[in-house]
């Protein structure tokens, strides 16, 4: 699943990383930092404070977790080049590692179908939205899943500081798995749009 020896010069999708935050912003709780006059405290308005960069940029305080999570990303997109920084990309996206469901793990055949990772082109796919990860001293020695169901993002100008983060790298063999999974996960289609006849559907 793992190469000895990952690459620390770039990220790969698939590659692991730790240490990173994934915020759980649930509506109305997400408190703004700002500013108000002591003097005027009882009636003040308050003020979010914003940095004035591409758009207003807000801080705001909000639970997180610090997670596993695996790239996501495309390689070629996130590859470094003049001067090791990123082009083209404002962002680094992953999704989070969670350990393996409880509902996989009460059943023998649901869990060896999960440790699979099923081809989800087959007749019998199966936990199309996980992808499986062995136990491995890097992973506390424990299974887990990259569940492709909990994406978030980093700004691609944090590289420097993700390859710091990055400790596993897949081989290219569990990388091509990894990727097929991921394409299929996102890009499946209702009944509904496989016969309205769409054009790009359509056999040369």
């Amino acid at each position: 699943m793992f190469i000895e020896q990952p690459d620390m010069t770039c990220l790969r999708q698939g590659d692991i990383l730790g240490g990173l935050p994934f915020p759980v912003l649930r509506s109305g709780k997400v408190s703004f930092v700002g500013k108000v006059d002591p003097l005027t405290l009882a009636d003040a308005t308050f003020v979010p404070q914003a940095e004035e960069s591409r758009g207003r940029l807000y801080s705001i305080q909000t639970p997180a977790r610090i997670v596993l999570a695996a790239v996501i990303s495309q390689c070629c997109d996130i590859a470094p080049r003049r001067g090791g920084k990123i082009e083209g990309q404002h962002t680094i996206a992953l999704a989070r590692l969670v350990p393996v469901p409880d509902r996989a793990r009460s059943d023998a055949e649901s869990l060896a179908s999960l440790r699979d990772n099923t081809n989800p082109y087959t007749s019998t796919p199966s936990y199309l939205g996980l992808f499986y990860l062995p136990a491995h001293p890097s992973l506390y020695d424990e299974e887990w899943v990259v569940d492709y169901s909990q994406p978030f993002c980093i700004p691609a100008a944090e590289l420097p500081a993700a390859l710091k983060r990055k400790f596993l790298q897949m081989t290219d063999d569990a990388r091509v798995r990894f990727k097929i999974k991921l394409a299929h996960f996102y890009g499946r289609l209702t009944d509904e749009e496989t016969s309205m006849g769409h054009e790009w559907l359509q056999e040369d």
